[in-house]
């Protein structure tokens, strides 16, 4: 397990980024006005745009009410894994010994950062992920049944803590530092799965991961991710970048992703037996069955670019 060294400095930075969402990163700003916070926080906003002049109003407006340095960054190179880049290159900049990230569409509790900070002090660990929790429409309730499919919780790898995306964490900056320096890979911007990719090598480099339930998050969950439709397809792309993502970062001794693909479909018939959740929750047969399809999708060459951007036509 790789030792975690003393920071040289006390600055943390709070990383958020942001595309096309201007009254959600509104929202999640508000959240973080109050927060709990060492003296030494700063803030670093990145928009993966930067035509809409209601972002830079929701960072002023911030920068006032929060009285904290706060740096906005417009990254013009499409893709989530640039604007990621581009908001640990800043706090890097800055001299912050780690990030603490959220996403634009969540806001958080008062003692957020303060919990994170605290398991990070407690554990050592170079990582540490928190849980984010569901809010569903008033016309969807009836989902609160099967919240955890919304939900983030602990994960595991290997019978060890695996923090796996970057909508709640506090992440080591010297650790980042062996991933070089664009720790997200390029071709995952416009797919999704850059995150488990750089939580993978860093997890597979023997970087500690330690987990906190009171560090939590909330996160909308709209009209249109609301729906059983939404989650099948968000299995179906789990499937089919996790193909990319095992080939990408690769553990010590992992199944190459065909045999693995192949392995699934040979034990999807008795997946309840081995899961005894479905027997409780049914859908889980069939998002398990999506996922597969999306696996299989990704040996025969398609790829879901889930963060695809509109194709502007030339004057």
């Amino acid at each position: 397990m790789t030792q975690l060294q003393q920071p040289t400095s006390e600055l943390i930075a709070v990383c958020l980024c942001t595309y096309k969402r201007p009254s959600q990163l509104g929202r999640a700003l508000d959240s973080l006005i109050s927060i709990a916070r060492p003296a030494s926080t700063v803030f670093v906003v990145v928009d993966n745009d930067g035509s809409d002049p209601d972002v830079e109003r929701h960072v002023q407006k911030f920068r006032g009410a929060s009285g904290a340095r706060v740096e906005y960054v417009i990254e013009s190179s499409s893709g989530i894994s640039a604007a990621r880049n581009a908001a640990i290159k800043t706090a890097q900049s800055l001299g912050a010994y780690a990030v603490a990230m959220l996403d634009d569409d969540e806001w958080a509790t008062h003692d957020w950062l303060m919990k994170l900070l605290e398991m990070r002090k407690a554990t050592g660990a170079g990582v540490v992920g928190g849980p984010v929790h569901p809010v569903f429409p008033a016309h969807r309730k009836e989902l609160e049944r099967y919240a955890t499919l919304w939900s983030v919780r602990q994960g595991r790898l290997r019978g060890r803590v695996y923090v796996y995306c970057t909508c709640n964490c506090l992440v080591d900056l010297h650790a980042v530092s062996i991933l070089g320096d664009s720790p997200f890979e390029s071709e995952f911007g416009l797919t999704g799965g850059e995150d488990s990719v750089f939580f993978r090598r860093l997890f597979f480099a023997g970087v500690g991961m330690a987990w906190c339930e009171d560090a939590l998050l909330y996160e909308e969950v709209n009209d249109e991710r609301a729906t059983i439709a939404w989650m099948r397809r968000r299995w179906y792309r789990h499937g089919n970048v996790g193909v990319r993502c095992e080939r990408a970062a690769p553990g010590p001794g992992d199944m190459p992703a065909l045999l693995k693909t192949a392995f699934l479909l040979v034990r999807f018939p008795i997946y309840p037996i081995l899961n005894s959740r479905v027997f409780a929750a049914p859908l889980l047969w069939l998002l398990e069955f999506d996922r597969l399809r999306g696996r299989v999708a990704c040996h025969f060459g398609m790829t879901v670019a889930q963060y695809r951007r509109p194709v502007v036509a030339d004057d």
